[in-house]
């Protein structure tokens, strides 16, 4: 199947995934009821649409290059937020973010993911009871399997149905879709990256290498890599280290950054301007 054949089923998909309330919503949808948005409007964008598999809006966050031309395709990047965090996760991080967007006219998302803690389809050994980065112990649980199951369902469809919303709304490059994240949307970014790897020209994972997790790196082979971490999360540093050697081995093209003094907080800001600077120089061969 070909990739643009591909995105018009993931558009298809998220129509029916939410209930038909894309036509709905793209003229007068919003962040939260009553605001008003555009369609196909410019500048930093608070969205939401009805996810009727939740039963309930969605908000996402979006950002359009004030340079987009409906005429030209442009790159896109999907972002996903740490634990705890939501649609503005990368924009409270740096300041600096709509400036790096507009020099690489990027078009980017960030999914709300449905919760602060959906873990974008991750199974249920991750985290686990794995120390936190912070030191702390893992949060209580709170949920069945079965409400954990769910959650991490909707979590992994609400950022696929941003994907088929936006691409449906904008002309997007299906050569030069990329998808990043920090900390659990790491981690997601592995589970996703791997799970739609026909989606992606590059993936971007901040602090979410895990030394024992499994990796379905074969499905990568055709994506680039970039890993991150900061100076002073040792594990996860040389997590990271491994894995690019073992995709190294698969022909996988990788890069690796290391933050210089940064905690897993602090790595953010300045790795977001790497991991664009790398998604900017890919293309996905076809």
């Amino acid at each position: 199947m070909q990739r643009r054949d591909l995105l018009k089923l993931l558009s298809a998909a998220a129509l029916l995934e939410t209930g038909g309330a894309l036509a709905q919503s793209l003229p007068q949808g919003a962040a939260g009821p009553g605001q008003a948005q555009q369609t196909g409007a410019k500048g930093d964008q608070q969205r939401h649409y009805f996810f009727a598999a939740a039963g309930a809006e969605m908000p996402y966050r979006l950002y359009v290059p004030s340079s987009y031309d409906p005429g030209t395709p442009i790159p896109l990047v999907v972002a996903l937020h740490g634990y705890g965090g939501n649609q503005d996760y990368f924009f409270a991080a740096l300041d600096a973010l709509p400036e790096l967007l507009e020099q690489h006219r990027f078009i980017f998302v960030a999914p709300m993911g449905y919760s602060t803690g959906g873990w974008y389809g991750a199974q249920l050994d991750i985290p686990g009871n794995r120390p936190r980065s912070s030191g702390q112990p893992p949060p209580p649980v709170t949920l069945s399997v079965e409400e954990m199951k769910r959650e991490r369902y909707l979590s992994e469809t609400d950022v696929m149905n941003v994907l088929a919303l936006v691409t449906r709304e904008y002309n997007i490059d299906p050569d030069r879709t990329f998808l990043m994240g920090h900390s659990m949307g790491g981690m997601g970014t592995y589970v996703l990256g791997q799970k739609y790897a026909e989606q992606w020209a590059a993936i971007g994972v901040m602090s979410g290498t895990l030394a024992d997790a499994t990796y379905d790196l074969e499905r990568l082979r055709d994506v680039a890599v970039m890993l991150s971490a900061g100076e002073q999360e040792a594990a996860v540093v040389e997590a990271a280290k491994a894995q690019i050697e073992v995709m190294r081995d698969l022909g996988i093209k990788t890069r690796l950054f290391v933050a210089p003094g940064a905690t897993h907080g602090s790595m953010v800001a300045p790795t977001i301007p790497r991991v664009l600077e790398f998604f900017a120089e890919q293309r996905r061969d076809r």
